[in-house]
């Protein structure tokens, strides 16, 4: 589940002092580092190499984007990682085989899907290997993402030395490692948020919201009292300066706190109501920086600005304390359910589309499950928002006063 905690307990793995002695001295003589932490989301990595940065290697001993990692390990045939252990985040994420090809035009004529490739990485590993996939739920939000994690199936299903692979995994995971050596592992399961900590339950309120036909019902309605009572603030508003002068007056006195501006990267409309979260603006946001620095830091880039925009792409994965999400056209309210149908499209040529509306909700998702104590809506003043404000507010975003 969102803000379960699953980047959490893969950075504190990577860091624990008893792989050191698991490690298998090389023939080569060259020093082995136990474990490396990968994820291909680019803005993560980034802002934990900003964070770790003074640990040395520029951050990059223990946090690396799989991009670089599979280049360097393919590029070379049979190159032996230097790890044995080998921690993919948000696994059920794993590029299919178009994306690699995309992403790796070097390797299209022998383009092999991102878990193909981690299973014969970790197969050249000698003695012993572990590769953690951290799997989260709706979190695909991009093309060539969408093959889930029946891809680390299919990849260990067809490996040669599939005899040698065991699974370990949670319960829920049963029927989606079926035809390998799987062991269920309830454990293994993080049910319990760790982002949200005023607010246990909003994931669960989040998933009602983006249902394909949205209703208010007596659930969701206990729901947000939960939420509420919990300390978690939901609100809203289609002012967009009332949603800063809120969040700059809430945390007025907590410079420590980061809070910021997000908004869907498919949306046409918002860029004209002060929201610049169009492909040009947000290329030039240094993800490090806008999620650490204090707001007082040299070069103005803090979150806590509230100019610079963020999108799913650069909040996945990631978390604030309180969000200003900006409500697009490109998710909106028409007949009673969500529509897509103002969404910038996808780039032509690129790897196939299998459910377009099912990236936007889970887009939306994520952008909805990044604050830990306050989610702050706006909803600019357009007719065919109206719909969809009203379902907000219906739904339990309290007004905010100007």
């Amino acid at each position: 589940m969102p803000g379960a905690g699953k980047t959490l307990v893969g950075l504190r793995l990577v860091h624990s002092h008893f792989i050191d002695d698991l490690a298998i001295p090389r023939t080569d003589g060259k020093s082995t580092a136990p474990a490396v932490f990968l994820s291909g989301n680019g803005p993560l990595v980034e802002v934990l190499q900003y964070e770790l940065r003074d640990a040395g290697g520029g951050g990059k001993t223990f946090v690396r984007g799989v991009k670089d990692y599979v280049k360097a390990h393919s590029t070379q045939a049979r190159r032996i990682p230097s790890e044995h252990v080998l921690i993919y985040d948000e696994a059920q994420r794993a590029y299919d085989a178009a994306m690699v090809a995309a992403k790796h035009p070097d390797m299209a004529t022998s383009a092999k899907s991102e878990p193909e490739l981690f299973v014969e990485f970790a197969e050249r590993i000698p003695e012993w290997c572990v590769v953690i996939g951290l799997i989260g739920r709706g979190q695909e939000i991009h093309t060539g993402e969408e093959a889930g994690t029946a891809q680390w199936t299919n990849a260990i299903i067809n490996s040669p030395r599939r005899g040698e692979w065991i699974v370990h995994g949670s319960p829920i995971l049963l029927e989606d490692f079926a035809g390998t050596a799987f062991i269920a592992e309830p454990i293994l399961n993080l049910d319990q948020s760790l982002r949200s900590h005023l607010a246990s339950r909003l994931h669960e309120f989040v998933a009602g919201v983006v249902a394909a036909e949205p209703a208010v019902t007596t659930h969701q309605v206990r729901l947000v009292a939960t939420i509420t009572q919990e300390g978690h603030d939901l609100r809203i508003t289609r002012d967009l300066n009332v949603a800063k002068k809120y969040l700059r007056e809430r945390y007025a006195d907590n410079p420590e706190a980061r809070y910021g501006l997000l908004a869907s990267s498919r949306d046409r409309d918002l860029v004209r109501f002060g929201v610049s979260n169009d492909y040009q603006a947000t290329k030039r946001i240094r993800y490090g920086p806008w999620y650490g620095d204090e707001e007082r830091a040299p070069g103005g880039r803090s979150c806590r600005h509230l100019r610079d925009c963020v999108t799913e792409f650069g909040a996945q994965g990631l978390e604030l304390d309180a969000v200003l999400l900006a409500w697009g056209t490109d998710f909106k309210i028409m007949n009673g359910r969500w529509n897509i149908e103002h969404a910038r499209t996808y780039q032509r040529g690129g790897p196939p589309v299998r459910d377009a509306w099912q990236l936007r909700a889970n887009a939306y998702r994520v952008l909805l499950t990044r604050a830990r104590d306050a989610t702050v809506v706006f909803v600019p003043e357009l007719p065919e928002l109206d719909s969809t404000y009203e379902f907000l507010v219906d739904s339990g975003f309290r007004l905010l006063s100007p």
